[in-house]
């Protein structure tokens, strides 16, 4: 099993202003994103998680809750590979809330 990637360029009048999307995908569904600093210096990986396996309350009407890693990384495919290098333990420690 391995995640996939696809990079949404940003597009219209103001394109400048606004970084690409890089969403990561699991069986071809959304369960998170790879956001990029303004000067594009460093990445950060953001994956979609269920509450049930987060110590955390539960009053918001939400199944699930982005979690953001600490570490940053200096180029996208560093992000990358370390995603596919590490999907095994990021499988094991939480389960990934796929989007339709």
């Amino acid at each position: 099993m391995k995640f996939t990637f696809k990079t949404e360029k940003s597009t219209g009048r103001y394109r400048s202003f606004y970084p690409d999307s890089h969403i990561i995908k699991l069986n071809k569904k959304q369960c998170g994103i790879i956001e990029e600093s303004d000067f594009k210096t460093a990445y950060r990986i953001w994956l979609a998680v269920e509450k049930e396996n987060i110590n955390e309350d539960n009053n918001s009407n939400s199944t699930w809750k982005n979690i953001k890693f600490k570490k940053e990384f200096t180029s996208l495919q560093e992000a990358k590979d370390f995603l596919n290098e590490n999907i095994d333990v990021i499988m094991k420690q939480c389960k990934l809330h796929l989007f339709e």
